[in-house]
């Protein structure tokens, strides 16, 4: 978001005064939702499973369903499976997928399933495979084992009669519930384990090991643990929900995930007692939760009953805050942690201060004693007290503990529309970037009522915008502003811009570490980084061609470890490796956790714990590490389909295809789904050319290939930057037509020499002249439209005597930049201005001299106002003009008087000097209406305004209680 919208957001602070009612820690996750819309028909989830490749299998009611990151592949009836509504699924030792129904068992055989005859027929609820590669099945009558008989082919018996439940298998184990106890089989061996160990007799549904070899029984009320070397189970209950569908999960660090009727709890820690909550208070969008699995990549899916399949947006590293949650408005622009734990936030709708214990503490708006509703700067002075710069201009001073202290304001020597950016340099003065100039305080800020000096640079001009302000370690301060970089050594100014090599002089942020100073531009133009060797500077510009997700920019920050972070309109990167700006930029977006993708101004902070604060219009989100490190791995990439005109074909098939079925869809997809958004593809067809081509779809078509032998191959990679190392690929042949086999291609050679030499040196005569001719032609039709097309449009669009755009164009450009304005927030001027005396020069000289007053005028009017300004005859001796994103109202008002002043000299016409002179119309957009016909009227009662005033001036829209107009 801009800094312009933020001048409009500030205005709507005042209506954002409300108190604290949840605390900070209410904190989001966020997630996605998969259902109907992406293949998923039914939302009853009994189970999940990652294959070895990296698919995701989905059982439930009515179907089995894989996801491979794009949509999700239905399997029922019609692919082999007799009963759809599906109770568990297992992966055998050499990777064919088994799945048990209701009603049976089946096992996959390529693209279809094949029933299985385990010789007992009906209800069949768990499947599992033992180190040895026997398979079990949990029957209602009891266990069923199958020993290999080879392949996929097994001798099943039943081991175990009896109503049983909760089957797991373990190593050469299989755990199971009978009679409300805990058992175990080992071989033939069948042994009682839980009531002779202290657990008591319940309906235990779900049995599962964690890494540190405890085990851990659910049932629909307890949850009941015995640890690796104790004897006795012990009550892990508190704080775990009752679960209509008892389902435990237990990941590879030793976690335990709990599915219950409001959602899942996660038991960590040494002791397993750190609980943490992922249900609807927290973002989950269903409650009653199921099955639960920790892809490959640590991505965190829970199955809901009747909820279909859902999936946590990044591994938990971000939680975010709205206004639901205790914020005072959505929109965050400035974020700061002081050294004794507290939390500071500048919002559109005041300052909300949170205790260390992350409980609302103060929150404080213009009506308790804020200078402006917008804060859009928070900083930590030495002794603990916060400064926080607002909009309205302002400054407020607090203690550490948030007392707010006193605030300083015009009456102190300030004078902008807002603060953006403040710093204390090494002599503990107080510097202000504002938005229409740049202020210190006169005397240290530990030295009691402050007072402001507005600073001047040599060189730059009065008006300029200034964004950020920073202090490096040296003393030396760093400005940010509409015109460059500046830099202060405490008696020098240095300004750094164009001429240096900078991409824009529009600098909207700074960030200073490594031993270099990296900007972000206002405009898109990505970031820069600058080096400095004595008074050389060496810049090095980056951009997404070097990895960024966005060259739009908001915010640049180091954390401790010397990475550079970068707040964007989509997302937030971070440079990883060295500060080269050639390294690895990785990627978070929405679809990782963070609340929103596009970022504030400035609302980037790093705390002393490497936390990562960012602030948007939709919330505040903060990034922490993963506790347990993520593998940055390259993605997989797999080929999901491969369609021929006729039939479907697998990646291990290598058809011949033929010349008439010369055509082929193949579809991808990279199997991290962390990544989902971001993934990246690169394919290529060898046989055809060998470059890759970059997509960000999951599929290519492939229309009327040649004969030949082709190989399409396909990588990915994912937010990380990492392509995959190994490439999908796929070996196909096209069959040649019958008019290109050896004996027909033989034929025509022959013919082509025997009739060739008979035609060639006629044919060739024949083209050559026919070639000229043509040619001559065409040069002839172009040139002859050219010249009407140049006819027509400067009769359509310019003003014949004056050669300025007439009223229909001018028309059409207003529309253009009031569209513009409105997608950007921007502002802009229409001027209407009338020559004062026309008609007594026409009347007194001659339309002659009428006409020299009217080109005249059109020049003068061209040499007042930017080359990017739009100026307009109406008709008569009506012009207008329209300035475009002028920096505040001040830049009108130059415009206009400079207009009105070129006039003074007269016009010349056949050596006569015509005095002339005009009056002028002003109104702004938004301020003065927000529409064409609003702007005209507000404009043309301005100009109403300089008419009665005599002319020779110039007036401003602003209606007063009569209506009338008055100058700015």
């Amino acid at each position: 978001m801009t800094s312009i919208v933020r001048i409009r957001l500030a205005c709507l602070g005042v209506f954002a005064a409300l108190l604290f009612s949840v605390a900070v820690s209410a904190q989001q996750y966020t997630f996605r939702q998969y259902g109907p819309s992406d293949g998923l028909t039914n939302l009853g989830i009994n189970c999940l499973l990652q294959d070895r490749t990296g698919y995701l299998w989905v059982g439930t009611d009515n179907g089995l369903f894989r996801y491979d990151g794009s949509t999700f592949r239905a399997f029922g009836h019609a692919e082999g499976i007799a009963d759809t509504e599906i109770r568990g699924l297992a992966e055998s030792p050499s990777g064919v997928l088994w799945v048990v129904t209701q009603g049976g068992v089946a096992r996959r055989a390529g693209t279809q399933f094949e029933s299985v005859d385990v010789g007992i027929k009906g209800l069949f609820l768990a499947i599992g495979f033992d180190s040895q590669g026997m398979l079990y099945l949990e029957h209602a009558k009891g266990i069923v084992r199958g020993v290999p008989k080879g392949g996929e082919s097994y001798q099943f018996s039943m081991v175990e009669p009896g109503t049983i439940g909760g089957m797991f298998v373990r190593g050469d184990q299989v755990w199971f519930r009978r009679d409300g106890d805990l058992w175990r089989l080992t071989g033939s061996k069948t042994e009682k384990v839980g009531s002779p160990a202290g657990l008591p007799n319940d309906r235990w549904g779900s049995i599962t090991f964690d890494t540190r070899g405890n085990l851990w029984i659910r049932s629909a009320t307890r949850l009941y643990e015995r640890r690796a070397g104790e004897e006795r189970f012990a009550d892990r209950s508190e704080g775990v929900p009752s679960a209509l569908v008892t389902r435990v999960f237990a990941d590879a660090h030793g976690r335990l995930f709990v599915s219950s009727n409001s959602g899942v709890v996660i038991l960590d820690g040494p002791d397993d007692s750190h609980r943490t909550y992922i249900d609807p208070a927290h973002g989950l969008p269903s409650d009653v939760a199921g099955s639960v699995l920790l892809d490959r990549d640590e991505s965190l899916w829970i199955g809901m009953r009747g909820g279909g399949l859902v999936r946590r947006l990044g591994h938990g590293e971000w939680l975010s805050w709205k206004k639901a949650d205790g914020l005072l408005n959505d929109s965050v622009w400035s974020i700061l942690h002081n050294r004794d734990g507290r939390l500071w936030v500048g919002t559109s709708g005041g300052l909300n201060i949170f205790a260390p214990d992350g409980k609302p503490e103060r929150s404080y708006t213009s009506d308790s004693g804020l200078t402006g509703d917008s804060v859009f700067a928070l900083l930590a002075a030495p002794n603990g007290e916060v400064f926080a710069g607002t909009a309205p201009i302002g400054i407020n001073r607090f203690s550490a503990e948030g007392k707010l202290l006193g605030s300083y304001g015009p009456s102190s020597g300030l004078a902008s529309e807002q603060v953006n950016a403040l710093a204390i340099d090494h002599e503990n003065r107080l510097w202000v970037a504002a938005a229409g100039g740049c202020f210190r305080s006169i005397s240290a800020i530990d030295s009691g009522g402050l007072k402001f000096e507005r600073v001047t640079f040599p060189g730059m001009p009065e008006g300029d915008y200034f964004y950020d302000v920073r202090v490096d370690d040296a003393g030396v301060v760093w400005i940010a502003t509409s015109n460059g970089v500046l830099r202060f050594d405490g008696r020098l100014w240095r300004a750094i811009g164009v001429k240096d090599g900078l991409a824009s002089p529009d600098i909207v942020a700074l960030a200073i570490g490594n031993g270099e100073i990296w900007i972000a531009y206002r405009d898109a133009f990505g970031l820069a980084r600058l080096r400095f060797h004595g008074q050389a500077v060496d810049i090095t510009q980056v951009t997404q061609r070097d990895g960024l997700s966005s060259d739009l920019m908001y915010a640049v920050a180091f954390d401790h470890a010397g990475r550079l972070w970068a707040s964007t309109d989509n997302g937030v990167d971070v440079l990883l490796g060295d500060s080269t700006g050639q390294g690895r930029w990785r990627h978070y977006g929405m679809d990782d956790g963070l609340i929103w993708d596009d970022g504030n101004d400035h609302a980037l902070s790093i705390d002393a714990q490497d936390n990562v604060w960012i602030g948007t219009s939709r919330g505040l989100s903060r990034y922490s590490a993963p506790e347990y490190p993520v593998s940055d791995a390259p993605s997989a990439v797999v080929l999901t389909a491969i369609q021929g005109v006729s039939r479907e074909f697998q990646t291990d098939d290598h058809p011949v295809l033929p010349h008439a079925q010369n055509s082929l869809l193949i579809q991808f997809s990279g199997l991290n789904y962390s990544s989902e958004a971001h993934t990246r593809y690169r394919y290529r067809l060898i046989g055809s050319k060998s470059a890759w081509t970059d997509t960000r779809e999951k599929s290519v078509r492939f229309e009327d290939l040649a004969g030949g032998h082709y190989v399409f191959e396909v990588i990915a990679a994912g937010s990380n930057g990492l392509w995959s190392p190994v490439a999908a690929r796929f070996a196909f042949s096209v069959q040649p037509p019958w008019w290109l086999t050896w004996w027909f291609l033989l034929a025509c050679a022959v013919a082509v020499v025997l009739l060739g030499r008979a035609f060639w040196r006629y044919r060739m005569r024949a083209l050559v002249a026919q070639k000229e001719l043509l040619e001559q032609q065409v040069i002839d039709r172009t040139a002859e439209l050219r010249e009407s097309h140049r006819q027509l449009e400067e009769i359509a669009y310019y003003d014949v005597l004056t050669s300025l755009p007439n009223r229909r164009m001018f028309t059409e450009q207003f529309r253009s930049r009031l569209a513009l304005a409105r997608r950007h927030s921007e502002n802009f001027a229409l001027l209407l201005i009338d020559l004062d005396n026309f008609k007594q020069v026409n009347d007194s000289f001659g339309h002659d001299a009428g006409d020299a007053m009217l080109v005249g005028s059109a020049g003068l009017l061209q040499s007042a106002v930017r080359e990017s300004d739009c100026v307009a005859r109406l008709g008569g001796d009506e012009f207008s003009s329209l300035l475009v994103s002028p920096s505040d109202t001040s830049g009108v008002a130059m415009v206009a008087q400079r207009i009105v002043t070129s006039f003074a000299g007269g016009i010349d016409f056949n050596g006569r000097t015509l005095s002339g002179s005009c009056s002028i119309g002003v109104a702004i957009f938004p301020a003065d209406g927000d529409s064409q016909e609003a702007l005209y009227k507000s404009a043309d009662t301005a100009l109403y305004e300089a008419k009665r005033a005599g002319g020779n001036t110039w007036r401003r829209f602003l209606p007063d209680d009569a209506g009338a107009s008055t100058a700015l």
